[in-house]
């Protein structure tokens, strides 16, 4: 087997600008057609699929994958873990200009101004915002989208994408690289993005490795916690059935008290048909307490 090679992340990127290369990692992970583990492909039948390429030539250009994209075996060769995650990124369309979308109107009125807020996907990203007073329900990383003819599929997709990463995000688990991620509380004004005074205060999660972050609130970071679950069910909503922003204690900080910053305690309650739910949330987003009381 291959011995794998340590690679700054710029002399990845630059061992696959080359087209060959592209193409050899593309021929590999279609070789696979999505199913079971990737095959060994023998030198002959890989440069098979490049008759217009000189053989010492594509052996050069293979040569360079090898231990970075690309496994070297016995048989032949595979494509690496690596080259499958970089092909799915290309295949995704992540690098490609996309499709946007004129306003959507959500069914929302804005919990802040009461005006009908709206979203959009502009290139790849989608953002959920009041267009009076700019109060963000939600904005998401780039998402490839193939299709947004049909409006309400395309949300769905990606508010479900989007509870996917804050699940991860909520287990202390970065969702791009799987590195451990770093959590504080921050005051809304130091959040990279438009702010009312409905905000006070973010969860801010970060990772070293790879650079990610994220900011979100104490409701939202609690909308798929088991002790909210089962209370909104409780009292005949399940909230992973509704749009992130049809709950106000995730979109806004009405709900949410500060007990004290050194260290930070939070405190969140919720409320439905006479009987309330209160959590209290440690400095880095935990649920460290729970009560439930009626009247």
């Amino acid at each position: 087997m291959t011995e794998r090679d340590d690679l700054a992340p710029e002399d990845a990127f630059a061992l696959v600008g080359d087209e060959t290369r592209a193409r050899i990692i593309r021929v590999l992970n279609e070789e696979r057609d999505g199913k079971g583990a990737p095959p060994v492909l023998s030198f002959s039948e890989l440069y098979d699929r490049f008759d217009e390429v000189g053989s010492s030539q594509f052996n050069y250009h293979l040569q360079k994958l090898v231990g970075h994209f690309v496994e070297r075996t016995e048989d032949g060769y595979r494509v690496r873990p690596e080259g499958m995650a970089l092909y799915r990124t290309l295949r995704g369309g992540t690098f490609r200009r996309l499709e946007s979308t004129a306003p959507i109107d959500v069914g929302l009125n804005c919990y802040c101004c009461g005006a009908a807020v709206t979203a959009t996907y502009e290139d790849g990203v989608l953002t959920v915002q009041c267009p009076d007073c700019d109060h963000l329900y939600l904005t998401s990383t780039r998402i490839p989208s193939r299709s947004v003819d049909d409006e309400e599929a395309l949300l769905s997709r990606l508010d479900q994408f989007d509870r996917h990463k804050l699940l991860a995000f909520n287990r202390g688990v970065c969702p791009t690289c799987a590195h451990a991620i770093e959590s504080r509380f921050v005051p809304a004004a130091e959040a990279p993005f438009p702010h009312t005074e409905e905000r006070d205060l973010y969860l801010h999660r970060s990772c070293e490795r790879c650079g990610n972050v994220d900011y979100v609130s104490v409701g939202k970071s609690l909308l798929e916690h088991p002790a909210v679950v089962s209370f909104l069910r409780e009292h005949g909503t399940d909230p992973r059935e509704r749009f992130q922003w049809e709950f106000e204690f995730a979109m806004t900080d009405r709900f949410t008290t500060v007990r004290s910053r050194d260290p930070w305690t939070v405190a969140i309650e919720l409320t439905r048909d006479g009987e309330t739910l209160e959590l209290i949330v440690d400095e880095e987003g935990s649920v460290r307490e729970r009560t439930r009381s009626t009247g």
